[in-house]
């Protein structure tokens, strides 16, 4: 909870918004409950395993929040959840109530839309080698591709291409291992 303590007194400092919600709402404690809440829920009902109507809403990275300084993404995340709960009718953050869940769903994108927004998440630029197609077919090369699409990524034709991140080949030994 210590470790909240110059986030706390930089999100009052810097934003009037926030200076204005009373010690009650707005405390180091409060940042810790909202943290751990927003990760908890993220391990339940997000990522690649989740069967939420919601899917494929991916989870945050957890690195983003560890940065407890001033202009980081976690100070940016803290600024997205209050802007939602300004305009909500609860009061206090609740990632364990099942009658919240869109709202907390809510909350999960507008962080996610400001983080990518300040430049503090990017999604991936994938390239398919020619070797995907070759080595699963056309049908299935494109099945792939659509996939990383859905979950945000983008998917490019043209390699070398300084924006790409990712690039995806086939490895016929590791895709025909039995233990894979």
């Amino acid at each position: 909870v210590s470790s909240f303590d110059l986030l706390h007194a930089a999100l009052r400092k810097t934003h009037p918004e926030l200076a204005r919600e009373g010690d009650k709402i707005l405390n180091e404690e409060m940042l810790a409950r909202l943290v751990d809440g927003a990760r908890r829920f993220q391990r339940d009902h997000l990522g690649r395993r989740a069967k939420s109507k919601y899917w494929p809403t991916l989870r945050l990275p957890d690195v983003l929040f560890s940065d407890r300084s001033s202009a980081g993404p976690l100070a940016t995340a803290v600024l997205a959840a209050f802007r939602i709960k300004q305009i909500s009718p609860w009061r206090n953050f609740n990632f364990d109530n099942p009658k919240l869940f869109d709202d907390n769903i809510s909350i999960i994108k507008k962080i996610e839309g400001d983080l990518l927004d300040r430049g503090f998440l990017k999604r991936p630029v994938l390239y398919f080698d020619s070797t995907v197609e070759e080595g699963l077919g056309k049908p299935e090369a494109a099945r792939l591709a659509k996939i990383a699409q859905r979950f945000g990524a983008t998917v490019v034709e043209d390699y070398p291409n300084k924006k790409v991140t990712h690039v995806v080949a086939y490895d016929p030994e590791e895709h025909d291992a039995k233990d894979v």
